[in-house]
């Protein structure tokens, strides 16, 4: 499977394609991991459950990773079109940002900027080298 992150490099590598996002490459695991680093954005028990979401034999929702907290779930997506789908395909407890979504009760309403929520952390992540 190629991932995001290689896309970025062959960006890199081949001008022609240029214009790739740095947040392409961002992993449910440092979404969890920029989470737990929050005040008041618990993410506790990490655990890798990739295979059961993402593979064949489980869930097969169309994701490369996703990472299950006590509090939610990260999925992270090759394709945004795949992971709006996804994120559609959980109502309002999904919450889609790029090639990330978030997983947890009540998600899609929780975008007030002013207070700090998984949704507004998320949309702010921004990584680089």
């Amino acid at each position: 499977m190629i991932t995001a992150g290689l896309l970025c490099l062959a960006a890199v590598a081949a001008p022609a394609l240029a214009g790739c996002d740095p947040r392409s490459g961002l992993t449910p695991r440092q979404v969890i991991e920029g989470f737990a680093a929050t005040p008041d954005l618990p993410a506790t028990n990490p655990r890798d459950v990739t295979s059961e979401r993402c593979g064949d034999g489980g869930d097969d929702v169309g994701c490369e990773e996703a990472v299950q907290a006590d509090e939610l779930t990260v999925y992270g997506f090759a394709k945004k079109e795949d992971a709006a789908a996804f994120a559609r395909s959980l109502g309002r407890n999904g919450y889609q940002s790029d090639w990330i979504v978030l997983e947890y009760d009540n998600a899609a309403a929780d975008t007030d900027e002013a207070k700090a929520s998984y949704a507004t952390q998320v949309d702010g992540t921004w990584t680089s080298d």
